[in-house]
């Protein structure tokens, strides 16, 4: 008689015999179409161009990286259409306005795609189309938002297109990683970190609606030194002023958003979040790099995006916050948050597998 070799028990045994090896074979997500992953991606990729294009445009209207800053410190409505050749912007604002509707109408048409067939496929054990019909949710309140209210004066209608653009991103990138093909965690180990990888995204989240709360209220330029905004004033009615929900921004009769005491002390507190954020996240990245595994590059990828943000922020402040720089800069806060998701992803048991042992 011919012995056959017990192949299906030595492909679970395999990864179960060493600390290094603890993985499960990935498997790929049941009852998810290729077009379905076409979109998803594609639609990722459109958002992050339509919230660099947005920053692109919104900064630009703001005055920053004008030839002779600061003396359009806060000028609304400048439009430098001249070539790269004649010594204007990389991009004109004209061409950047295209670019982003055209983006953000193909975007539309994509997330509806993406709901039909999430809803098409829920009876076959698909990804499921609650976070499709969020993500539908909030491209209409986008929408809704930036014809509502086109003002750049409003810091909250800033801070409410930036946060929405952004938990647009994570959730099409959560999606995204959810129906590739998965394997289990690396450790078990490793699972105390979940409540802190889940914090992490409430840093980034709150330090990003600072961000968008900075830039709304024109205070970017308000300090142009890396030591600090001098005269910087933390009263209770500067810390009031600055960060009141129904503020709207006054111009002058050349055009020019009216700064007042709060506008530097709102830049220092964004300084003091991003401080804030590079140790708790600096640390969670170390963290992660100690467990091993899938992990260990998560945490790598996180502590490189934080370091890249970091120092597009100073070299932005540095060179006198030209206006490549800062868009970078937010284009930086993307790429960070997307990093956060995914070490959260990392940590998030995959329906039909367990947890490896080290």
């Amino acid at each position: 008689m011919i012995a056959l070799a017990p192949q299906p028990q030595g492909r679970q045994d395999r990864g179960k015999t060493g600390p290094h090896t603890a993985m499960t074979e990935p498997t790929p997500h049941p009852a998810v179409s290729p077009g379905f992953t076409l979109l998803v991606s594609l639609s990722t990729l459109l958002v992050f161009v339509v919230i660099v294009l947005s920053a692109y445009i919104r900064l630009g209207d703001a005055g920053l990286g004008c030839a002779d800053w600061p003396a359009c410190f806060g000028q609304i409505g400048v439009h430098d259409n001249r070539s790269l050749a004649e010594g204007g912007p990389l991009l004109p604002p004209s061409a950047a306005r295209t670019f982003h509707r055209v983006a953000a109408t193909l975007f539309g048409f994509f997330v509806l795609g993406i709901v039909y067939l999430a809803i098409r496929h829920r009876k076959r054990g698909g990804p499921g189309f609650v976070l499709p019909l969020i993500v539908l949710g909030l491209t209409v309140f986008l929408s809704v938002l930036g014809v509502v209210t086109p003002s750049p004066l409003i810091p909250l209608v800033t801070t409410g297109n930036v946060l929405g653009g952004m938990a647009t991103l994570a959730l099409l990138w959560w999606i995204g990683l959810r129906i590739q093909p998965q394997a289990a965690p690396d450790s078990v180990t490793a699972t105390h970190l979940k409540p802190w990888t889940r914090l992490a995204l409430v840093v980034v989240a709150a330090q990003i609606a600072l961000g968008a709360w900075t830039s709304g209220s024109f205070a970017g330029p308000s300090c142009a030194q890396l030591s600090g905004c001098e005269g910087a004033n933390f009263s209770v009615q500067n810390l009031a002023r600055g960060f009141e929900p129904t503020r709207r921004l006054d111009r002058d009769t050349q055009g020019k958003v009216i700064s007042d005491a709060s506008t530097p002390v709102v830049h220092m507190i964004h300084r003091g979040g991003a401080l804030l954020t590079f140790l708790y996240l600096g640390w969670l990245g170390l963290r992660a790099r100690t467990a091993g595994g899938r992990l260990r590059t998560s945490g790598n990828v996180l502590l490189a995006m934080l370091a890249l943000q970091i120092v597009l922020g100073l070299a932005g402040v540095a060179a006198g916050l030209p206006l490549l720089l800062v868009t970078a800069h937010n284009a930086g806060a993307a790429l960070l948050l997307l990093a956060v998701v995914n070490l959260n992803h990392r940590l998030m048991p995959v329906k039909g597998s367990k947890p490896a042992q080290n």
